[in-house]
């Protein structure tokens, strides 16, 4: 039975299709002018001290609840808990912020036991432990709060969760009440996992219409819950299922996703008990490469290994030079010290940008080093300085807020395994 359904279409008739069939009220039609006021997210409040996210990690198909972490700056201390662990007591301890934008985490005897990179009062990257752990990506929403008109997310799925012929990618729109408490989401899309062509929409699990949410806060977090009806195909008939799904949404548009499949049966076909997104809000205007790479950057890549559930995870450095065609460059830290400069040994390629999408690119590339295990290939290449390099299709998003950019790029290898690259600028 395939898990999938495909049509392949062209993305761009897909994505012009969305934009005039969409629910809202928004009067765009395709190449030509907005009717209505561009929509638009809420001015970013001033970050606190005490800043908490809530996210996912990226073997996030076993977890049925999200993470929870917090960066107390005045303390200099942190805490998180980990849904996985079997133990609802936060891991905590105190944390250093040394050259690099890192945070080091120390246990309760001094000792490192971790790394976070945190964007304060919007989202933070978390490696809880060493390079063996996956990745968590967080996002913070202190409040209910209301947008203009209908804002485009895009996403790519949690690493460690999709393969080969399986939706990787994809962009939802929301729009809301006058004072956020009632949020609407429609148009939303998955598209199959990037392979160097034009990608199609899968059709499994599908929304056939929008849905709605409501948005809850207490003691300084909010987030948006709702409960879409989605259709999932088993051989030539479609059956319906109501999908658990919590929005984690920061004012600047860093945004977090987390569906339960609890209510659909094995029969239906689907294979994860639980899934998430991360994402970015789609910029205002079409994104410049040259400032982009232009800025300096530091973040991490993941390498997840889907059979085995092993996974790598990098801390890297990104950017601050001049872009060679759209090619961006960067690498590993020596010994993963965040204060060193940075090796050049991997890039980004971000290729033509979706006329449709502002910051979207999947036809993308990314280069990292061959090293014969997850870093692997069947034809590594020699690089520039002869050291062996595997070159994967990719799809990356840019976004842009507060002056700053973040990229969260998504590839794939031969066998399926996902390379997850997120970025924050500094």
């Amino acid at each position: 039975m395939e898990l999938l359904r495909y049509k392949k279409r062209d993305l761009r008739y897909l994505l012009c299709a969305a934009l005039v069939l969409g629910m809202s009220a928004m009067l765009t039609g395709c190449g030509g002018a907005s009717a209505t006021p561009p929509a638009s997210l809420p001015t970013t409040p001033v970050a606190g001290q005490v800043n908490s996210y809530v996210g996912g990690q990226g073997n996030s198909p076993s977890q049925a609840s999200e993470w929870s972490v917090t960066i107390n700056r005045s303390t200099n201390t942190y805490s998180y808990t980990n849904p996985n662990s079997g133990s609802t007591a936060p891991t905590v301890g105190a944390l250093t912020n040394p050259t690099g934008g890192f945070l080091i985490l120390l246990d309760q005897n001094g000792y490192q036991s971790g790394l976070a990179l945190e964007i304060p009062g919007e989202a933070i990257l978390l490696r809880p432990g060493d390079s063996t752990s996956a990745l968590v990506y967080a996002v913070q929403q202190s409040t209910c709060f209301a947008i203009t008109g209908n804002v485009k997310f895009l996403f790519d799925y949690s690493p460690g969760l999709t393969g080969t012929n399986e939706a990787s990618f994809g962009r939802i729109y929301a729009s809301t009440n006058s004072d956020g408490s009632a949020w609407q989401f429609n148009n939303q899309t998955e598209y199959v996992a990037p392979d160097g062509s034009v990608p199609s929409d899968a059709d499994f699990p599908g929304y056939p219409s929008g849905y709605s949410g409501n948005c809850s806060a207490s003691n300084g977090a909010a987030s948006v819950a709702s409960a879409p009806l989605s259709y999932f195909y088993n051989g030539p008939a479609a059956s319906t299922y109501t999908v658990p799904t919590e929005y984690v949404i920061s004012p600047a548009g860093f945004f977090f996703e987390n569906q339960s499949y609890a209510n659909v049966p094995a029969s239906a076909g689907w294979n994860y008990p639980d899934i998430s997104a991360w994402g970015v809000s789609e910029p205002s205007a079409p994104v410049t490469l040259n400032s982009v790479a232009a800025a300096s950057y530091v973040g991490f890549l993941l390498e997840a290994s889907v059979d085995s559930s092993i996974y790598r995870t990098r801390l890297v450095g990104f950017g601050n030079a001049p872009l060679s065609g759209t090619t961006m460059t960067g690498g590993t830290f020596p010994n993963e010290d965040p204060t060193q400069p940075v090796t050049v040994n991997m890039s980004v390629t971000f290729g033509t940008q979706d006329p449709l999408n502002n910051g979207l690119y999947y036809l993308a590339k990314l280069s990292i080093p061959y090293d014969g295990g997850q870093s692997n290939c069947a034809t590594p290449v020699p690089s520039e300085n002869g050291t062996l390099t595997c070159t994967y299709d990719a799809v990356a998003t840019v976004g842009f807020s507060n002056e700053q950019h973040a990229i969260v790029l998504s590839a794939f290898d031969a066998s399926g395994d996902q390379k997850t690259l997120v970025l924050f600028q500094q």
